[in-house]
Order: C-alpha cells, then sequence, then structure tokens
C-alpha cells in the first residue's frame, strides 16, 4: 500500500494536503458509516500510508541534515 501511496503522491498535491484531506473525508464518512464498515476501513488504511510515507520522509531529512559538515 506505501507504494501506491508513493507513486499517488508523486503525481498529485503536496503529502501534507492529502493527509488532510483524506482526515476530512473520513471523519465524513464515520458520520455515516460504521468504523467497521468496507469504505471506512479502505479509506483509513489509505491514510495510514500517506502518514507512514511523511515520517519517512521526515526521518530522511532529519538524517540528511546530521549528516551534513557543520561550517565555521
Amino acid at each position: 500500500m506505501t507504494v501506491l501511496a508513493y507513486e499517488s503522491y508523486r503525481n498529485e498535491e503536496p503529502l501534507n494536503s492529502k493527509i488532510e484531506h483524506l482526515r476530512h473525508e473520513l471523519l465524513m464518512i464515520t458520520q455515516h458509516k460504521s468504523f467497521c464498515d468496507r469504505d471506512v476501513v479502505e479509506l483509513s488504511q489509505r491514510l495510514d500510508a500517506y502518514i507512514v510515507l511523511a515520517q519517512r520522509q521526515k526521518s530522511a531529512r532529519a538524517e540528511a541534515r546530521q549528516l551534513q559538515p557543520t561550517l565555521l
């Protein structure tokens, strides 16, 4: 699922916007459907994949900053 999230992200809006959009969509759908509903579960899994991707990107950026030589 993460690969699909990454491929979709490369071709769409910025990652944080995508996460916020899916989060809002999930909040809206849960007003009408059960948390166990297939649509709710699938949307939640998509959101999870984007959140994991964002965490990995953030971690990679932090690691890259640590590896940069310090300029005096």
